[in-house]
């Protein structure tokens, strides 16, 4: 497991790594590495699991915590959890931050249960609870996410990638197959994720779900099955399904540093637990920020 990176090292590295193409839309307000240029074994797996990097800087550090998300939630004794545990109370932050939404008043009963239900995000919420401190979202707002998303996409290229994503695999994992059951829960994700939340505006016929299905059939070149979904692989140059999963992840690194930048200020370690392809693309802007001055 990697451990601190010194100041000279995250220099050099900082220096030699530029931004790929897929970085334009970012603004440039954080260094940040292309999927494109990610570099992971034949399985896009991580060297680890967790892969933890340390930056540091006199009293200022950052520890990231970089998961695999695991696919079976009974799978509470997963070196994973053990692994993120022992490292928290080596490092005792005084603030932490979570992917997948505001968890701050969440409560469990256990350790087990909150690994049950939410993985390593709800293990974070319980081992903050125990030093009593608190935890913070990485994620940007969904409308401010799409927002960005539809500036440069259309709204039937948005549903296509954003719904298969969020809604179609989690259905796919739940071996559901009956048509009724998956129009029902289409509409419900469209009407409280895509317009409550997310604050895009749709007609009626963009409502649809065979709206959903022409969209995603014209953007993949292939019939829409369930049964059949393929895994989302932002390493792919040349489809546009899977250059606005790119976007999607771009503008969450983005958020997601701007936040740890603005922690550091007031606290002296943040602990980040998070997808492990994020720590990937993060970390020259990890480390620019570590190496700023701080008050």
């Amino acid at each position: 497991m990697q451990r601190t990176l010194p100041l000279l090292a995250m220099t050099c590295f900082l220096v030699a790594c530029t931004p790929g193409k897929d970085q334009d839309s970012a603004a440039g307000l954080y260094p940040t590495v292309s999927y494109l240029d990610i570099k992971l074994d034949n399985n896009r797996h991580l060297p680890a699991n967790p892969y933890i990097l340390e930056f540091k800087n006199g009293k200022k550090q950052i520890v990231f915590c970089g998961v695999e998300h695991l696919t079976n939630d009974s799978d509470i004794s997963n070196p994973l959890f053990t692994t993120i545990e022992k490292e928290f109370f080596e490092v005792t932050p005084n603030i932490a931050i979570n992917e997948g939404g505001d968890i701050s008043g969440k409560v469990y009963a256990s350790k087990q249960e909150a690994i049950s239900r939410d993985g390593e995000i709800g293990l974070t919420k319980i081992l903050c609870d125990s030093l009593k401190i608190h935890t913070v979202n990485g994620d940007p707002a969904v409308a401010t996410e799409f927002a960005e998303l539809l500036k440069r996409y259309s709204k039937g290229e948005l549903l296509a990638y954003i719904v298969t994503e969020r809604l179609m695999w989690g259905l796919k994992g739940q071996d559901i197959t009956d048509n009724e059951e998956i129009a029902q829960k289409y509409s419900d994700f469209i009407q409280q994720y895509i317009i409550k939340q997310g604050r895009v505006a749709l007609g009626k016929e963009e409502q649809s779900f065979d709206f959903y299905r022409s969209q995603y059939e014209r953007l993949l070149k292939r019939p829409f099955s369930l049964a059949e979904l393929e895994p989302t692989n932002p390493f792919k140059p040349k489809e546009k399904f899977q250059e606005i999963g790119r976007a999607s992840k771009e503008i969450r690194d983005q958020f997601l540093l701007k936040t740890i930048d603005r922690l550091l200020d007031s606290n002296n370690t943040v602990f980040v637990v998070f997808g492990g392809w994020h720590l990937l693309a993060c970390r020259p802007g990890l480390e620019e920020i570590i190496r700023r001055p701080r008050p």
